[in-house]
Formats: structure tokens, sequence, C-alpha cells
């Protein structure tokens, strides 16, 4: 089983349409058992697998803010939240593909949880007692590095950091590096690996996309000895659009260029994985 988080410090860079995509190809194309995790309050990654009736279903009961602990202040006799109550199975009828969605109360997931001893290793326990086995679990993570995304590097074997080719990424790609490797640092249990940089919504018409892609694979390359796939995914708008069907675009266009793309970052994916 492999733990992945796509996460970067920086919002709107394609990390929901990421792990969306890629875990719809790899249930849909390869057969493989995978289970989203979304925990980002926003909620997107939700919202790309169910609807808001479903999500009213189970909003109080069933989300990744149970799994954590929110809102409950456990004594030692207490049991754990059981996380397979919280597991949506085959999300849009597609087999082998599960959802933990996410709920917008999250955002105050660390004052629930500000006293409670090991908070950052409560999904590494609960993954444990995982009653399904997964091929791959994707965890979709907020721009943040907060309780929540602590959880999701403690757990992952994994880094993706889907990254923009723009003035910002150039600048604040190398301290989310560093950030990242003073967590592990100070986060028992936590050996979290960079996989690479996914370079998404390139323009590759535009001379400053170009420029700052070949700037950050270089960067990459000889600061930071940090992996960049060669695969690139196109802006476009297709795929943001299929969010207002609640199913991933996959589904819809299947054959869309940014699509074809997610194809062949899976298939590069899974080569570096030697899966």
């Amino acid at each position: 089983m492999e733990i992945i988080s796509f996460i970067n410090m920086k919002g709107g860079v394609g990390k929901t349409t990421s792990v969306v995509e890629v875990a719809t190809i790899l249930a849909k194309e390869y057969k493989k058992n995978v289970l989203v995790i979304d925990i980002d309050p926003q909620t997107n990654a939700t919202f790309s697998f169910i609807g808001l009736d479903k999500w009213k279903e189970i909003k109080d009961t069933a989300t990744i803010a149970d799994v954590l602990g929110m809102n409950k202040t456990f004594s030692s006799r207490d049991k754990e939240f059981d996380i397979n109550d919280a597991i949506i199975s085959n999300v849009c009828d597609i087999e082998g593909l599960d959802l933990i969605p996410s709920h917008i109360e999250l955002t105050f997931l660390d004052l629930d949880l500000s006293a409670q001893p090991g908070r950052e290793n409560i999904l590494s326990r609960q993954i444990q007692n995982l009653n399904s086995e997964y091929d791959f679990i994707l965890i979709d993570c907020p721009p943040n590095l907060t309780i929540a995304p602590q959880n999701a590097l403690v757990v992952s074997d994994y880094i993706i950091v889907p990254v923009a080719p723009e003035f910002y990424a150039a600048i604040g790609l190398p301290l989310f590096i560093n950030r990242i490797e003073q967590l592990k640092s100070k986060l028992p249990g936590c050996n979290v690996e960079i996989l690479g940089v996914l370079f998404t919504k390139v323009k590759r018409r535009t001379i400053d996309h170009n420029h700052h892609l070949d700037s950050i694979r270089k960067t990459c390359d000889e600061e930071l000895n940090i992996y960049t796939f060669q695969t690139t995914i196109p802006d476009t708008v297709r795929i943001s659009e299929a969010a207002k069907y609640n199913k991933p675009a996959f589904l819809i266009h299947p054959n869309e260029d940014g699509l074809i793309s997610y194809k062949n970052f899976v298939t590069e994916l899974l080569i570096k994985l030697d899966e």
C-alpha cells in the first residue's frame, strides 16, 4: 500500500483536481483499490465525488473530522471513532474507489485538539484499523501545515507537490521544501519522502510559463535534489467544469487533453513507484 499526500502551501495549484483524477484513473484504468481522504475543509475533493444531499446525511457523524476526534474528548476508556464508518464505498459507481469526506469545521481542528498529546498521529493509528485493503491512499491536503496536514505527513510514504509554473512558485517552493524537512525532524515517526513536483495548469503557449517551468525544474534538480515529473498538466476549463456534476472529469471528458495528460502522469507515477 502506498500512501501519498498531495500538498502545497499555495492554493489554486490543482491539488484537489490531481487527487481526484489520479484516483479515478488508478481505479478505472488500472483496477487499483484506492481510498481518497479529504482533509481540506474546503471539501472540494468530497464534492468531486458526492453531492450535497449525500454530504448532509453524513456530515455530523461520519467525516474525517470524526476520524480525527473533533469535538470529542477521549478518556483512556473511550474508543476512538471507527474509521471504517466514515468510508463511502465505490463513489460515482467506480468499483474500488472509496472516499472519506471532509467537513468545513475541520478549520477548527487545531483548537479542538490543542491539548491532546500525539494529535499528529491520530490518522496513522486510524489507518491501521482499516478493514479494506487498498493499493493506494491519496490524501488531499489544505494549503497549510496545521494539525490535519501534519497527520497526513506522518502517515504518508510520499508527497507529490502540484505546482503551477509561476513567479510565486519559483520563490515559494524552496521555502515549502525547507518547512517540510523541519517538520520531519520534529514529528515522531514522520519519514515521508518528496516523490516529485507535478506541474499543473501549464500554459505552454506563454513565454512566462515556459520560463518558470524550466527555471523550477533547474532549481529542483540542481539545488533541491527533487524529481520533477516529465508529464505536465495543461490548463483547461473542462477539468474544472466537472465539479458542478459532482463527478471526476475523467468520467465526463476522458479524451480531453488534460485528462490524457493525467493518464500519462499516472503511468509515469506507477513506473516511478515500480508498480
